[in-house]
């Protein structure tokens, strides 16, 4: 499983299915801005000005609870479904430094693609199966079907069209299938359309009694996909 990391689309997956971006900071900005502005107001060290830090501290923890409860249940279903993963090899801090407007390295700490792959790396390895990553040059860019590389793409062109042999994808599919392919496996269909994942609180994952106890499952309709169809 290919899994491609962005800001719209959290991430893109090789079998065609993708997951909406949450966006936990940035739609919890005015709250904790409205706290913010309400802690400076407070008297330094007084009864309120501590009520109002807890709140404002509170209010952080909620927003790492929402991102570490999907990126835990993204690893649970994927693991479930596959034995394999594939990653890019990010270097997140200097993405956000190198971000163009102050919306976008906004929008990409809030993705925190490295606390993401952490959590996934540590599902599949808990599990016993594998994870790789592999380089992120030029994933967007480079063709999945013929491997060259479309040098006009630009971060706004959502669709990737290849100059060279006329191969159309979305382009964060296309990337996945890149990650895919400079892992060793490579698919030998292309899904034809995308398809979003369940959003939270299920992401897809459905639980069943075992045992007394309820336990996390997958729905079943991709397992096995990628040892069926890889080379």
């Amino acid at each position: 499983m290919g899994v491609d990391l962005g800001i719209t689309r959290l991430a893109t997956l090789s079998d065609g299915r993708y997951l909406e971006n949450p966006k936990p900071l940035e739609h919890s900005l005015e709250r904790i801005r409205t706290i913010q502005r309400t802690l400076s107001r407070k008297r330094f060290l007084s009864k309120n000005w501590f009520k109002a830090k807890t709140r404002l501290a509170k209010q952080h923890e909620h927003v790492r609870d929402l991102r570490r409860d999907l990126f835990f249940k993204l690893g649970a279903l994927l693991s479930q479904e596959y034995d394999l993963l594939v990653l890019e090899d990010l270097n997140t801090q200097g993405l956000i430094q190198k971000g163009v407007t102050r919306t976008r390295r906004m929008r990409l700490y809030d993705s925190s693609f490295s606390e993401l792959r952490r959590c996934l790396e540590w599902v599949f390895l808990k599990r016993g199966k594998t994870v790789l990553a592999v380089s992120a040059y030029n994933t967007s860019r480079e063709c999945f079907l013929c491997g060259r590389i479309n040098q006009n793409l630009t971060l706004e062109d959502r669709v990737f069209l290849c100059p060279h042999c006329g191969f159309t994808i979305d382009r964060d599919l296309n990337a996945s299938l890149v990650l895919l392919k400079r892992s060793g496996w490579v698919p030998s269909a292309v899904p034809v359309e995308l398809r979003p994942l369940p959003p939270l609180p299920s992401l897809g994952l459905k639980k069943r009694r075992q045992g007394g106890a309820l336990k996390q499952e997958a729905p079943p309709f991709m397992a096995g996909w990628l040892t069926q169809k890889a080379l």
